[in-house]
């Protein structure tokens, strides 16, 4: 029956771990008034390469701190991704940058760009095909992803969650050999 329960115990907590999900969180500021936004106009970052797309982040992610209370870290230039598909592998790494083209047929300002915060998130994940604020009017045109710590990926949370599963479940299983020795006097 012990072994029954703690099956059961072990079950949902590894259900409760898968189901922890982070959420992806869009950090774009506005540069004139330091007020959060849904995208930012591009003309304030000059052109889309990585290294202008990269210097953006790091402002936003100051703005964002200093606006929110926040103590988001600055990531690293080394080991971008840089990718033309709204859907990505979000693992190991912690901001995206998305470049928004123009309007339908080149009509508008377009060119906005939003920052994301990407908050522990791992595995695919679609962003947006089209833009969500006045300067994003576009298609999905590019997309930066960078990481705080470098190229290690960190493990999933399900992954973590099972190793210690099966860890508890292997110290559960060695206490009938342990037990006795160590109340033997280590003679088995």
């Amino acid at each position: 029956m012990k072994m029954a329960k703690f099956f059961a115990v072990v079950l949902v907590a590894l259900t409760l771990a898968g189901a922890a999900q982070a959420t992806v969180t869009n950090i774009s500021m506005n540069p004139l008034t330091g007020l959060p936004a849904s995208d930012v106009d591009k003309g304030f970052f000059g052109d889309n390469s990585p290294s202008t797309n990269f210097n953006g982040l790091l402002g936003q992610i100051s703005l964002y701190n200093a606006f929110f209370g926040a103590n988001l870290q600055a990531p690293l230039f080394a080991n971008y991704f840089d990718g033309s598909n709204n859907t990505v592998n979000l693992t190991g790494f912690d901001y995206a940058v998305i470049h928004y083209g123009k309007g339908p047929g080149g009509i508008g300002q377009g060119g906005g760009i939003e920052f994301f915060y990407l908050n522990g998130m791992t595995g695919n994940f679609t962003f947006s095909a089209t833009g969500l604020g006045p300067n994003g009017l576009g298609g999905f045109s590019s997309i930066r992803l960078f990481s705080i710590g470098g190229p290690t990926p960190v493990p999933e949370g399900n992954a973590t969650a099972m190793l210690l599963g099966v860890s508890a479940l292997a110290l559960f299983g060695m206490r009938r050999f342990v037990r006795p020795w160590f109340w033997t006097g280590g003679a088995i």
